[in-house]
C-alpha cells in the first residue's frame, strides 16, 4: 500500500513540475511579445495629423494664390473711337453769336440750293452734335442736303474751281471761291470740273457719292462755306436776295 501512494505522490509531483515549467514558459512567451509590441510601436514614427493650414483642399468661395499662369492678352484689330461725356458747352453764346452775325454781314452773298431737292439731312451748328459714325461728339460746320447717289450737284454761286482733291473724311471735294468766300462740296461721288475753271450758278460740280465720317447717315452732300477764312452757316445765305 505504501508503495502504491508512493507512486501517486510521484506521478503528482512529476504533473505539477511539468505544469509549472509549462505555465512559466507561456508566461515568459508573453512577456516577450509584449517587450516585442511595445517596441515596434517606439521605433515606427506617428503619423502627423493634418494641419488645417497645411491642407491642399480649396474651402468654397476662398481665393486661390500662388497661380503664376497668366492669359495672353487680347488685342483689337480695330480702334474703337471713344465718346465724350457730355457736350461741351459753349463759353461765351453771346459772342459766338455775334461773331457769326459779323461773318454773315461781312459779304453780300445769295446761294443756291445744290441739288433739286430742299431736304436738309443735318444743319449747321457750332456747339457739338452727335456723329453715331465716329461715336463722337463735334460741332458740324456745314450742311447736309439729302439725295440719292448719284444725283446732280450744282453750283451754289459762280466763280472759280480753286481746289479738287479727295480727303479720308469728307471724301472727293470740289472748292469754289469767289471775292472772300469758299464753298467746299464734300462726298462728291463723280467730279465734272477741273482746278482753274470758271463756273456759273446752277452748273453741274458732280453728283453724289459719300462722306465717310457721315456713312451712318442718309445719302447726303456735306456743303461748307467760309467767309474770310471763318466756317458760316450755308443756309443762312441761300436765296438772300429774294
Amino acid at each position: 500500500m505504501s508503495d502504491y501512494y508512493n507512486n501517486r505522490k510521484k506521478k503528482r509531483s512529476r504533473r505539477e513540475k511539468i505544469g509549472f515549467y509549462t505555465a512559466c514558459s507561456i508566461c515568459l512567451i508573453a512577456v516577450c511579445m509584449a517587450v516585442y509590441s511595445t517596441y515596434n510601436t517606439l521605433s515606427v514614427p506617428s503619423a502627423k495629423t493634418p494641419d488645417a493650414t497645411q491642407s491642399n483642399e480649396v474651402k468654397v468661395n476662398e481665393n486661390v494664390t500662388g497661380v503664376t499662369q497668366t492669359l495672353p492678352e487680347v488685342k483689337l484689330d480695330v480702334e474703337v473711337p471713344t465718346i465724350a461725356a457730355t457736350e461741351e458747352p459753349s463759353t461765351n453764346p453771346t459772342e459766338s453769336s455775334k461773331n457769326a452775325l459779323e461773318t454773315m454781314l461781312s459779304t453780300d452773298l445769295s446761294l443756291n440750293y445744290p441739288l433739286n431737292s430742299n431736304n436738309v439731312v443735318r444743319e449747321y451748328s457750332e456747339k457739338s452734335v452727335y456723329f453715331k459714325t465716329l461715336n463722337v461728339w463735334k460741332p458740324h460746320t456745314g450742311v447736309d442736303f439729302g439725295g440719292k447717289l448719284g444725283d446732280d450737284v450744282t453750283a451754289m454761286t459762280g466763280g472759280v474751281v480753286t481746289n479738287v482733291c479727295e480727303d479720308k473724311m469728307l471724301g472727293k471735294i470740289v472748292e469754289i471761291s469767289t471775292d472772300n468766300v469758299i464753298c467746299r462740296y464734300c462726298g462728291l461721288g463723280s467730279v465734272d470740273v477741273n482746278k482753274g475753271d470758271s463756273i456759273d450758278v446752277g452748273k453741274k460740280v458732280g453728283t453724289i457719292g459719300a462722306v465717310p465720317f457721315e456713312a451712318g447717315d442718309e445719302n447726303h452732300i456735306h456743303i461748307e462755306v467760309k467767309i474770310d477764312g471763318k466756317y458760316a452757316d450755308p443756309l443762312s445765305f441761300i436765296n438772300n436776295n429774294e
